[in-house]
C-alpha cells in the first residue's frame, strides 16, 4: 500500500509540473505574438519612387539622396507618437514599368503614402495602383491637372506659362515659337502655355516637336528660325533640352530661349556650359539663394542647403525641394496623429490650407494645383551658375 501511494504522488507531481510548464510555455507564446504584432504598428511605412538611375536621374539622383537625409534626420529626431517613421525608397532606374512593379511592392509593404514619381509620365503610370489602394500620392513632378487623388509638389504647367508671359511682356515680346519633347511632360505643356498666350495676346508662330531620345535638333531649329520669332519657348527635361539649347547657339539664333523648369539642374549647366547666352530657366529660388533679399524664405532655403551640404557634399535643386516638400507634408500629418492612409487625406484635405514649401508656397484646398510662383523665378546662366533676376 505504502509502495502504491508513493506512486500515486509521483505520478500527480510529474503532471503538476507538466500543466505549469504548458501554461509557461503557452504565456511566452502569446507574448511574442502580442510584440511581433506591436512592433509592426509602431512602424510607419512611406514609399517613394525616385529614378536614381537610368537617363532621368539628372532629376533623381538628389531625390533619392534626400530620402537618406529625411530618414536619418527622423532616426535622430526619435519616435514620433511613439512610432518610427520608415521610409521605403525604390530605384525604377527611368523605366516606367520597373515603376509600376515598384508601386505593387511598396503597397505589399503596406506603405501609408507614397512620394514620386520623378517623371510626369512615369507619376502617371503608377497613379492608378495607388490611388486605388486610397494610398496618398504626392507627386514631384507636373502630371494632368485632373488627375484625382494626388497632391502635386512641382509646378503645373500653367505655373511654367505664367513666369514665361511674365518675362515676354517685360520685354516685349509677342511673336515666339515652341519646340517640346514627344513624351508626357513635353506634350502637356502646350494647353497651358496657348492659354495664357492668347490671354496675352502672345503669338506661337511656330511649333516642333522632338524624340526624347533624340541627339540633333537642327531641323526643328531650322524650320522654327524661317518664322522669324522673338524668342524661343522648349517643354523638355534633360539631357534633350540640353541638347536643344546647343543647337541653338551652334545655329546663331541671337534670341532668348526660355526654358521650363524641368531644365532647372545641374545637368543642364553642364550640358551648355559657357555656351549659354540669352538662355534661361524657370528656376526655383532655391537654386539662387544667396542673391535672395534677407527674410524668412531666405532662410528656410539656406538651412535646406545646408543640411543636404553637410551629408552630399553637393548642392540640392529645386527636384530635391520637390520631394521634400511631399515628405514634409505626410510627417507632419503623421505628427497630428493621422497613421492611416485614410486619415493622412482627410488631414490634407481639410486641415490644411496654406502651406509653405521649398518649392513655394501652397494651398491643398484651392483648385489651384502645385505650388505658386512665389517659390521660381526666370534664371540666366553666368559663369556656369544660375543667375537671378527680379
Amino acid at each position: 500500500m505504502k509502495k502504491f501511494w508513493k506512486s500515486i504522488c509521483s505520478f500527480s507531481l510529474m503532471l503538476i509540473l507538466v500543466i505549469a510548464l504548458s501554461a509557461c510555455n503557452t504565456e511566452t507564446s502569446s507574448s511574442n505574438d502580442k510584440n511581433d504584432g506591436d512592433g509592426d504598428k509602431e512602424v510607419i511605412k512611406i514609399g517613394a519612387i525616385f529614378a536614381e538611375t537610368g537617363p532621368a536621374s539628372t532629376l533623381g539622383k538628389t531625390q533619392a539622396n534626400y530620402v537618406k537625409l529625411i530618414q536619418q534626420q527622423l532616426d535622430e529626431e526619435g519616435s514620433i507618437n511613439g512610432k518610427k517613421i520608415e521610409i521605403i525608397m525604390q530605384d525604377y532606374e527611368t523605366d516606367d514599368t520597373k515603376a509600376v512593379i515598384a508601386a505593387d511592392k511598396l503597397i505589399s509593404e503596406g506603405v501609408v503614402a507614397v512620394v514620386g514619381a520623378t517623371q510626369a509620365s512615369t507619376s502617371m503610370a503608377i497613379l492608378p495602383k495607388i490611388s486605388s489602394e486610397g494610398i496618398p500620392l504626392m507627386t514631384v513632378a507636373p502630371v494632368n491637372p485632373e488627375a484625382k487623388d494626388i497632391y502635386q509638389m512641382a509646378p503645373s504647367n500653367l505655373t511654367n506659362a505664367n513666369l514665361i508671359i511674365e518675362f515676354l511682356k517685360e520685354n516685349n515680346i509677342s511673336k515666339v515659337a515652341w519646340i517640346n519633347a514627344r513624351d508626357g511632360f513635353g506634350v502637356e505643356g502646350l494647353p497651358s502655355f496657348e492659354k495664357v498666350a492668347k490671354e496675352n495676346d502672345i503669338k506661337i508662330v511656330a511649333h516642333e516637336e522632338f524624340d526624347a531620345t533624340a541627339t540633333d535638333m537642327t531641323v526643328q531649329l531650322t524650320n522654327i528660325r524661317k518664322e522669324n520669332p522673338e524668342a524661343v519657348i522648349v517643354w523638355s527635361r534633360t539631357p534633350g533640352a540640353g541638347i536643344v539649347a546647343r543647337n541653338f547657339k551652334a545655329l546663331g539664333f541671337d534670341i532668348p530661349m526660355i526654358q521650363s523648369s524641368a531644365s532647372a539642374n545641374k545637368g543642364f549647366l553642364d550640358q551648355v556650359k559657357d555656351n549659354n547666352e540669352n538662355i534661361y530657366v524657370i528656376g526655383s529660388k532655391l537654386s539662387v539663394v544667396d542673391q535672395l533679399p534677407n527674410g524668412e524664405q531666405k532662410d528656410r532655403l539656406e538651412k535646406f542647403r545646408e543640411d543636404y551640404r553637410a551629408m552630399f557634399n553637393s548642392d540640392p535643386d529645386n527636384f530635391t525641394a520637390h520631394a521634400a516638400d511631399g515628405f514634409h507634408l505626410l510627417i507632419e500629418a503623421i505628427k497630428a496623429g493621422n497613421t492611416t492612409s485614410e486619415d493622412i487625406h482627410n488631414y490634407l484635405k481639410t486641415e490644411v490650407n496654406k502651406y509653405s514649401g521649398l518649392t513655394g508656397s501652397f494651398e491643398l484646398q484651392s483648385d489651384y494645383v502645385g505650388p505658386y510662383e512665389d517659390g521660381f523665378s526666370v534664371l540666366g546662366i553666368e559663369n556656369n551658375e544660375w543667375k537671378y533676376y527680379e
